[in-house]
């Protein structure tokens, strides 16, 4: 049986996803951004800390991932300044909360994500974890060091990390086939 490839969106579903919830809904258009951008697990999302999270250098520290290993992992300008305003003067405890003020659950993240994929109109079955993989593929899509994506993912091991890149080859099959060369 053959090694299943991960599940992502293209480019222009991100897009989509990323730009489905309305402007005033700041919470959640930061958790698909964080889930995204950052490429965490839903648990790493649930478990931010504000004071995990360095507004000048631009990066979240992401304390007890899988493993129990923590990790840095850089973070952009946007997506911070989006935090800053959404945190809105509370000095510590979780970043992101649920409508009643406690900690946000991943079952309410799932939830959230797959209503947004939803209004975004992606027909894929759109959950939490299909971000990380999204962000993985794109970085490499992009050009960016194997090594690097592992280590802002947090795999162990650079094997776990390797199945993106037969991911990104199969694109490449798939646009060459679709533009082929002049003759």
């Amino acid at each position: 049986m053959a090694n299943r490839l991960p599940k992502y969106l293209r480019e222009d579903e991100i897009r989509k996803l990323l730009n489905a919830p309305p402007r005033e809904k700041i919470r959640d258009r930061l958790i698909l951004r964080i889930l995204y951008k950052c490429g965490l697990r839903v648990s790493e999302l649930t478990n931010l800390n504000i004071q995990d999270i360095d507004f000048t250098e631009c990066l979240i520290t992401i304390r007890r991932g899988k493993g129990g290993k923590d990790r840095v992992v850089p973070v952009d300008a946007d997506t911070l300044t989006m935090a800053e305003f959404y945190k809105d003067g509370a000095e510590e405890g979780y970043l992101i909360l649920s409508e009643r003020g406690t900690p946000i659950s991943t079952r309410q993240v799932e939830r959230l994500v797959k209503d947004y994929a939803r209004d975004a109109g992606i027909k894929k079955n759109v959950y939490p974890h299909m971000l990380r993989h999204s962000f993985a593929v794109h970085c490499l899509k992009a050009g960016m060091n194997l090594r690097s994506v592992q280590k802002m993912l947090g795999h162990s091991s650079l094997t776990t990390t390797q199945i993106y890149l037969d991911i990104t080859g199969e694109d490449v099959k798939r646009d060459y086939d679709e533009h082929p060369l002049p003759a």
